[in-house]
C-alpha cells in the first residue's frame, strides 16, 4: 500500500451509500489485520463484521456521536484482550484497517461509544474480551465528508507533500515537535537533517476525536517521545485511541522511508519540562 497517498487522501465519512460491500473485500481486510504489523504483538485482537440494517438500529443510542449512530452497510468491531496499552493497540490496528479499507476503495469512520458491555449485548457478542473499536465501512456519499488532509504551506516543501485544501486547520510542526525539551521548537531544517521531516509531516495529519490534535513530540537524541494533551489520559478511551493512531502515522512513514519502527512504554526517567496537563505516552527509538 502507498501509505503516504492514503494518508494524504484520507477522509472520515459519516454518510454512506446503501451499496453492500463484497464479502471478498471484507475477507481481505480481515486477513490484513491478521498479518499486519501490530503496536503490541502479544495482545490478541479479533475482527468481526456486522451488517448494517438491524445492527444500525440496535446501536442507535448506544454508539455514535452523542448517541446519534452513523448508518453504514457494515461495521467492523475489534475485540481485544484486556492488557496494558490494549486501547493504544486498538487505535493503531483500527486505523490500519481504515487505511486498508481506503486502499480497497471503501470509506470509513470511527464510531464512538461509552459502554462496551452494552455494545456486546446489543450485537450479541459472547466473549470475555473487550470491545475496543467500532468502525463504519461502506461507499461514501459526497455529503459532509471530513478531510484529513492539511495545508502544508511553503515551510514544509521539503517533505514532498502537496498543498491541498482542508476543512480543518492543523497545528504547525513548530508547535507539535520539540527538540530535547518542551518549548524548544523544531525547525524543518533540523528535522530534515535527522530524516524525520516526512514522518512528522504525515503524523500531523492523523485523525483525532473532535479534531483536538492532542499529540506533541519531543526528539531526544535517538528517541522520539509522544506526549498527549490530557490530564485524564489514564481514564480516557478516546485519547488512548488517538495515541495509537498517532503512533501509527509516525511509525508507518518511518517503516517505508527509513527502518522498522518500534514503540516502547517504559518509564522515561528524565525531566523534559513537560507541562502538568500533558502525559508521556511512549517513545519510538530512531
Amino acid at each position: 500500500m502507498n501509505y503516504k497517498s492514503l494518508i494524504m487522501e484520507g477522509k472520515s465519512v459519516r454518510h454512506f451509500k446503501e451499496t453492500p460491500i463484497d464479502a471478498k473485500i471484507l475477507s481481505e481486510i480481515e486477513q490484513y489485520l491478521l498479518e499486519c504489523k501490530k503496536l503490541i504483538p502479544s495482545i490478541e485482537v479479533e475482527a468481526r463484521f456486522f451488517a448494517g440494517d438491524d445492527n444500525y438500529k440496535r446501536l442507535y443510542g448506544v454508539a455514535g456521536y452523542q448517541g446519534v449512530m452513523i448508518e453504514a452497510p457494515t461495521y467492523l468491531v475489534l475485540i481485544s484482550e484486556d492488557k496494558p496499552h490494549h486501547l493504544e493497540n486498538a487505535g493503531y490496528l483500527g486505523e490500519r484497517a481504515r487505511l486498508k479499507a481506503s486502499d480497497l476503495g471503501l470509506s470509513s469512520c470511527w464510531v464512538t461509544y461509552s459502554d462496551r458491555n452494552m455494545v456486546k449485548n446489543v450485537l450479541g457478542i459472547e466473549t470475555d474480551r473487550e470491545v475496543v473499536a467500532i468502525i463504519a465501512l461502506g461507499y461514501g456519499s459526497k455529503e459532509k465528508q471530513i478531510e484529513n488532509t492539511a495545508k502544508t504551506g511553503d515551510n514544509y516543501s521539503k517533505s514532498n507533500l502537496s498543498v491541498t485544501k482542508s476543512s480543518t486547520e492543523r497545528i504547525p510542526l513548530e508547535k507539535m515537535v520539540f527538540i530535547d525539551k518542551w518549548g524548544n521548537s523544531a525547525d524543518t531544517d533540523t528535522l530534515s537533517e535527522r530524516a524525520l521531516l516526512d514522518a512528522f509531516s504525515y503524523a500531523r495529519m492523523a485523525p483525532s476525536a473532535l479534531n483536538k490534535q492532542p499529540w506533541r513530540y519531543i526528539v531526544d537524541g535517538g528517541k522520539v517521545i509522544l506526549v498527549l494533551d490530557n490530564e485524564e489520559y489514564c481514564g480516557s478511551y478516546t485519547n488512548k485511541i488517538d495515541a495509537g493512531i498517532a503512533m501509527l502515522y509516525f511509525g508507518v512513514i518511518l517503516d517505508v522511508t527509513m527502518f522498522d519502527s518500534k514503540w516502547g512504554f517504559d518509564n522515561l526517567d528524565k525531566d523534559y519540562g513537560i507541562p502538568s496537563n500533558f502525559t508521556v505516552i511512549g517513545y519510538c527509538n530512531i
